[in-house]
């Protein structure tokens, strides 16, 4: 544990010396962390190999990866989207008594970045800070099924894991469902991600109508029969009707 602790710590240390946006040769990333130049040069290969760095043989100059402004522009859609939303999480959690999830969109996947649990004695644990899958999530539905038609089918057209034995994997009868999702309103995922849990989500539009993220109720699949998702997608929608505004 303590090497691997040791070696994220410099995996920071050469991403510092790199805060400047320029390129920067081996020897001289190797003097300002003072490590040994082969140590500095397995660990910024390993940046690079991982988007965190861009590297440039001809020269062996390296520098921050574009991989870097993914995970900064997922910071900022958390705290735009968080603070106006937290009303309306607490409130939705408190009406339906079920778990409450706030996720945004990255490229491959979504982030949930809030989550609420309800009380009730059985329920589905909260996921604040993980990351979910597009395919076979309410939330991760909600949003693909209005990403533009070229990335969707991207999307989808990748290798889709299979958490359960209910998940949909095909390509055509997920893009059946997110049609189903954009003429309804909402998307649902019954034991598709987890095993006796089911959802529904609702997408949350921005300014101008974009969706920014989206908002779930869980709970165990027991209680999420028909009438239940009908009251609860009501729910969401109802709450979620008006755009939010996000910090300039």
């Amino acid at each position: 544990m303590a090497v691997r602790i040791q070696s994220i710590a410099r995996g920071v240390d050469l991403l510092e010396a790199m805060a400047d946006g320029q390129w920067h040769l081996l020897r001289d990333l190797a003097r300002k962390v003072g490590l040994a130049k082969t140590t500095t040069f397995n660990l910024v290969t390993a940046l690079a190999q991982t988007g965190l760095a861009e590297h440039d043989p001809s020269v062996g100059a390296y520098r921050l990866g574009l991989r870097l402004v993914e995970y900064g522009r997922a910071v900022e859609r958390r705290l735009d989207l968080v603070e106006p939303l937290r009303p309306v999480l607490t409130t939705l959690c408190a009406d339906s008594n079920e778990t409450v999830n706030l996720a945004v969109p990255r490229a491959l996947d979504v982030l949930i970045v809030e989550s609420l649990e309800g009380r009730q004695n059985v329920r589905v644990t909260s996921y604040a800070g993980t990351r979910a899958a597009y395919h076979c999530t309410a939330v991760g539905r909600a949003i693909l099924a209005h990403k533009p038609p070229a990335e969707r089918q991207a999307l989808l057209a990748m290798k889709l894991s299979a958490p359960t034995r209910h998940t949909v994997t095909d390509p055509v009868a997920l893009e059946a469902m997110l049609e189903r999702v954009r003429g309804d309103g909402y998307a649902l995922e019954q034991q598709e991600n987890e095993e006796g849990a089911s959802c529904v989500a609702v997408p949350v539009l921005g300014e101008g109508g974009r969706v920014v993220g989206a908002v779930s109720i869980a709970g165990p699949a027991g209680r999420m029969d028909a009438p239940r998702v009908a009251q609860l997608a009501s729910l969401l929608r109802r709450r979620l009707a008006v755009p939010v505004r996000q910090a300039a």
